[in-house]
This record gives C-alpha cells, sequence and structure tokens, in this order.
C-alpha cells in the first residue's frame, strides 16, 4: 500500500536527512560501543592476569607445603591495588582458604568486574592442588565509557540542532515554488498568466515549463472549439440522417410505424385505416420479389397521392391515418371510393397487366389503434367482406388479449417444462396387444391442470412457438421410450420438416438415444405434402435412421394417391372422421375400403382413428385394418 503525507517539501527533505542521520548514528554507535566495551575489556582482563601472575609461584609453594597462614601476607600487594574487588584462594576440596573483598558480600560490586580464575598445580605432578579467583574493577575504564557517551550524545543533539536550522534554510530555498503553486492554483485553461522567475535555474525551468504549457494549451483549445463546431454540424447531419432511417420507410420513402405510433400517442389521429393487399404472397412467389418491391412502391405513392398521410406498417401492409371529425358513413365512403381507384389501377409486370385487391380494417380515434384497426382487418379477411369497422367486430379485443395472454402461457409453460406428453395405444387388431403409442402434446397451467391441445396449439403456431413445442416432445418421447420396446409416433407438421433446426435437432435426438428403429413420424395429408420435395427429402434422411412415415388423416379433401406412392410410407392412418361413421355412412365405409385395398397393394398398413365403441371395432377388424386407436381400444395417458 501507497502512503501519502501531505506537507512542506522542506519538511520531507529535512526529515529524510533527519531519519538517515538517525540510522547512521545508531549504527555508529552501537558498533563504536562494542568496539570500546571489548577493547576496554581484553586490557581490563590483562591486568587481572598480569596481577595474578605475581602471586601465582608464592601460593603454589603455599598450598603445596600447605602453609596456609602465610597466604594473606603473599597475596597483600595484589589485594593492595585500588581496583582489585575480590580475591578467593580455594584448595582442591573447594574449602576456601582466603577471601578478601572490598565489599561485604562476595560477588558484589558497584562497577562491573572483570572475574577471572587460575588453576594452582604442584610443581612435580601438575596435579590441581587449588585454585584462585580474581574480580578486578578499573574505575578508570568506567569513567573512560562515561566520557565517551557524553561526547556522543553531545554530537548527536549539535546535529539536531543543525538539522532544524538546515530545514529552515530549505523552506527559505523553496518558498519561490510555494509563490508559483498560489498563483496557479485557480489557473483554468484559457488564462493568461505570467510567473516572473527569481534567478534560480530549477526555478527559471519551471516558470518557462508552465509559459510554455499555457501557450500549447490555449492553441489546444482553440483547435477543440473549431472540431467542437465541426462535429456538432456532423452530429447533427448523422442525427438527421439516423432520424430518417428510423422513421423512414427504406423501401417506400414513406413514413414507417414508429413513425405512426408517434403520432398516435400525440392523440392528434381520428380514424385509422389499415389497407392490406390480398394474395400479395401469391405475386412474390409468380413475378419474384423484385416485382413485388416495385408494386408496393407504385401502391405507397398512389395511397399517399390519393390519402395523405400513408404509413409503411411493413411487408404487404399500409395505414392511412384521418385527421378531424368524421363519422362512420364520410369514412366508409372515401375509403370504399379508394378501393374503386386501386381496383381499377393496372400494373404493369413483366409485360403483363396486373390487377390488385386490397381489404381495409378501420378503427376511429387513436387509443389503441393499431390494435384496434388490425383485429378490424382480420374480421373483415375472414367474412371476405373488403372494408371493416373495429365496432362492428363482436369480441374483438376480448379474443386479441386472449390470445395474447395464451401467448405468454406457452411461453412460461416451455421455460417451465410445463408441456408434456400423453401417449394412446395403437392395439393390433390380430393380437390384441398394444404394439404402437401415438405421443400427443398437452400443456399444463400454472396450477397443473390440463390444457387442451385445441386451445394452445393455433395460438403456438401463429406466434412462432410451435417449434420449440415440436422439440419439446421429440425429446420426451425418444427419452422415454428409449428404455421401451414400442414403436412410438410423433406428429410433424409442415412448418417442422421445412425447419432446418428443427430437422437437425429430431435426427440428433433419435440418434442420441437410440430409437430411429421404433419411431414413426406422422404427416398430415391436407398440410405436409403439398411440398413433395422438401418432405421427400427428409422422409430419405430419417428412413435411413430406421424410422418409419405415416400419412395422418388420410381420405380427407381430396387425396392423391400418386404422390402418396412416391413417399414410400409405411403407416397409412384412416381419418376419424370417415371410421365414426363407418356402420351407418355407406359412403365412409367404401372409402375406407379403398384405402384399405390401396394400403395393401403398396405394402403399407393401415391404422384407424377414433375406434370409439365395439361395434366399429369389429367393422374395421372385418374389413381387414391392421390397428385401431381410440378411446374404446385405450385413452391417452402418460407414461413412465
Amino acid at each position: 500500500m501507497t502512503c501519502r503525507f501531505n506537507s512542506r517539501l522542506s519538511y520531507k527533505i529535512v526529515g529524510s536527512l533527519v531519519l538517515v542521520y538517525i540510522l547512521i548514528s545508531v549504527i555508529l554507535g552501537i558498533v563504536f560501543s562494542m568496539v570500546v566495551e571489548n577493547t576496554m575489556l581484553v586490557s581490563e582482563k590483562q591486568k587481572a592476569n598480569l596481577l595474578l601472575q605475581t602471586i601465582e609461584k608464592p601460593l603454589q609453594i603455599m598450598l603445596y607445603l600447605k602453609f596456609y597462614d602465610q597466604i594473606s601476607e603473599k597475596v597483600s600487594p595484589v589485594v593492595s591495588v585500588p581496583d582489585v574487588a575480590e580475591l578467593l584462594i580455594r584448595d582442591s576440596s573447594e574449602k576456601v582458604l582466603y577471601f578478601y573483598s572490598k565489599h561485604k558480600q562476595p560477588g558484589s560490586s558497584v562497577h562491573k568486574a572483570v572475574s577471572i580464575t587460575h588453576s594452582i598445580k604442584e610443581p612435580t605432578t601438575r596435579r590441581v592442588i587449588g585454585s584462585v579467583t580474581l574480580r578486578y574493577s578499573d574505575l578508570a575504564y568506567h569513567d573512560t565509557r562515561g566520557s565517551i557517551y557524553k561526547m556522543l550524545y553531545s554530537i548527536g543533539i549539535l546535529m539536531v540542532v543543525l538539522f532544524f536550522m538546515a530545514a529552515w534554510w530549505v523552506r527559505y530555498l523553496l518558498s519561490p515554488l510555494t509563490i508559483i503553486a498560489r498563483k496557479v492554483q485557480y489557473y483554468q485553461p484559457g488564462d493568461i498568466m505570467e510567473l516572473e522567475e527569481n534567478g534560480s535555474i530549477e526555478i527559471e525551468q519551471i516558470v518557462m515549463a508552465f509559459n510554455t504549457m499555457q501557450k500549447v494549451t490555449n492553441l489546444y483549445l482553440k483547435k477543440m472549439e473549431e472540431m467542437n463546431a465541426s462535429l456538432e454540424i456532423a452530429v447533427n447531419e448523422k442525427t438527421l440522417e439516423l432520424d430518417n432511417q428510423y422513421y423512414i420507410d427504406n423501401l417506400t420513402g414513406l413514413p414507417n410505424r414508429y413513425r405512426l405510433q408517434e403520432k398516435l400517442m400525440k392523440g392528434d389521429i381520428t380514424a385509422l385505416a389499415i389497407v392490406n393487399i390480398d394474395d400479395f404472397k401469391e405475386v412474390n412467389d409468380f413475378f419474384g420479389i423484385a416485382m413485388g418491391d416495385e408494386m408496393l412502391v407504385e401502391l405507397g405513392a398512389c395511397l399517399n397521392e390519393v390519402s395523405s398521410p400513408c404509413y409503411r406498417l411493413g411487408g404487404d401492409e399500409f395505414a392511412l391515418a384521418f385527421y378531424g371529425l368524421f363519422d362512420q358513413t364520410e369514412l366508409e365512403h372515401r375509403l370504399t371510393v379508394l378501393i374503386k381507384l386501386l381496383d381499377e389501377k393496372a400494373y404493369i409486370i413483366k409485360g403483363q397487366s396486373l390487377n390488385i385487391r386490397v381489404t381495409i380494417g378501420v378503427t376511429v380515434g387513436s387509443e389503441k389503434a393499431l390494435t384496434r384497426a388490425d383485429i378490424a382487418l382480420h374480421h373483415a379477411k375472414h367474412n371476405k367482406n373488403q372494408i371493416a369497422f373495429y365496432h362492428q367486430v363482436d369480441g374483438g379485443e376480448a379474443r386479441y388479449h386472449s390470445n395474447l395472454m395464451m401467448a405468454a402461457h406457452i411461453r412460461k409453460a416451455l421455460f417451465d417444462h410445463r408441456i408434456i406428453c400423453h401417449y394412446q395405444p395403437i392395439v393390433n387388431i390380430k393380437t390384441g396387444r398394444i404394439d404402437k403409442y401415438e405421443t400427443l402434446v398437452r400443456m399444463l397451467d400454472e396450477e397443473n391442470n390440463i390444457v387442451p391441445p385445441m386451445d394452445f396449439l393455433p395460438i403456438s403456431k401463429k406466434t412462432k412457438l410451435y417449434p420449440q413445442i415440436s422439440l419439446a416432445v421429440i425429446h420426451q418421447a425418444c427419452a422415454l421410450f428409449a428404455t421401451r420396446s414400442e414403436e412410438f409416433s410423433v406428429n410433424l407438421s409442415d412448418s417442422d420438416i421445412r425447419n432446418p433446426h428443427t430437422v437437425s435437432e429430431i435426427i440428433k435426438a433419435i440418434k442420441d438415444t437410440g430409437t430411429g428403429p421404433r419411431i414413426v413420424f406422422e404427416i398430415l395429408e391436407s398440410e405436409g405434402i403439398e411440398n413433395y420435395d422438401e418432405v421427400t427429402q427428409f422422409i430419405s434422411t430419417v428412413k435411413a435412421l430406421g424410422a418409419k412415415i405415416a400419412i395422418d388423416d388420410f381420405g380427407t379433401g381430396y387425396s392423391n394417391f400418386e404422390n402418396i406412392l412416391k413417399l414410400s410410407v409405411d403407416y397409412i392412418k384412416i381419418d376419424g372422421s370417415l371410421v365414426r361413421e363407418i356402420s351407418s355412412n355407406t359412403r365412409h365405409r367404401i372409402i375406407v375400403e379403398t384405402i384399405i385395398d390401396f394400403s395393401q397393394k403398396i405394402g403399407a398398413k393401415t391404422i384407424a382413428e377414433f375406434v370409439t365403441d365395439e361395434n366399429t371395432y369389429n367393422i374395421i377388424k372385418e374389413l381387414g385394418v391392421d390397428y385401431s386407436q381410440g378411446y374404446f381400444t385405450g385413452k391417452p395417458i402418460p407414461l413412465t
């Protein structure tokens, strides 16, 4: 962590010097003290050794001859020395033969003393016959050490005084910096400020640098002001360009949905009409997208000219906004004239004259205008009218909100894994055993109540949630039957087959679970068989993995037997509307007999749907149907 101290530079400089001085002084003092101490102690030991050497020989003779009473006389020259603190003589058994001390207790001394012990040996055998201990304390040594320390203390105090004087002097030398700091404290770019030089080279360099900085800064500010002015112009131009891109339709140059919503929020619009081109997809498919775009541009220009302002909502839809008060009769008359004008207008595409028809939904008022006009438009299309007003639609907004809520429930159910599968048995009529199951999707609400498929599947297809439901069903069914032996079927729509991601996930699921040889894909005859190329490619891909194909609801509408032959199907499921009335409707029985005969000839098995009673079961058995499916043989149930 870095610490910053806000103080004067002079204090920092002198403080740093003081710190360095203290550290050096402490280190030198310790070293000096140790050297002097050791040197003087060595000198003291040498003096003590010399004293002992003067009495060592006489003591050797006294102890050897055991003339103990003469010891005091022999050591008197030593004990008479002022620096001798103690003298102790013992025999070989540690018995004290002689003791001298300047103090009452042995070993006590005012001054630190050097203690030296010599062993006394026999002259001939060199056997230890005693010892002499001398404690020596030189008063001059202590006085000398005290003087040295006093000198060091005096030098330290003198240096502190000198350092304080140096601090004052450094502060004086740095005072021009303080003056400069006070002047530039409130400096702002663009100000003109001249600083004075005081003769110091360093201060002059700082002043010159600051003056140069002022000139460069002022020059930079002028350039920045010029750049800001240019940038402001460019930003305004770009803002206008982005505003046009956001609010203007790129194809027709008309205001778009966002601009219309902005106008609606202001509340100035009193009526709104949505104009939709009938069967515009066919124009794109037949003449191409480029020609379709050309028609949209011409129609937009025509609408804007006849009934301005006109807005492009997207795709094949335009909106006409009306200002001022209009009653329904007047508004309907104006729109009828517009429709007639458009009906009479011919568009020349690739040398061909083409007329278009439009459908219009109208609402009066700006509140929820887009939603209500759209509801009116759908009502007009459903009833095959060219104009419909919102107030003519019974419960239209309620259904709209109901559909929105159901879409939200479906999304949450997918997120919460409340899309589940039930499985209806398919019974082999010859053996009476359940050989297969059809996978049927169900949705649970937040209270775990079952929501019927007819309540949520149509909404899921319109809100693009159907592919997610299909994948949820595929994954659940494959995971379940990975551990079972029966065949199982899954319904696929035309949109599933045309969705590369869905097809990829289906293939991955059956490979991962090893259910390829036991899965059956049911394709609606009325829905999926219209696009034979994509269906044929899909069938080839899954059959290579062992899967089988069934045609669902066969027999309704126009059944193209020739195209069925191209698909190499394994099962044909006879539509329940034929099976339900087979006992009472001769025509239905004939159709069922024809389907059975056709299936046998192409090698496909037949499955009768909606078998609800024993009589129906016996009839289809008599006719030669292979499998029965319906409440008579088993209701849809969960499997584990």
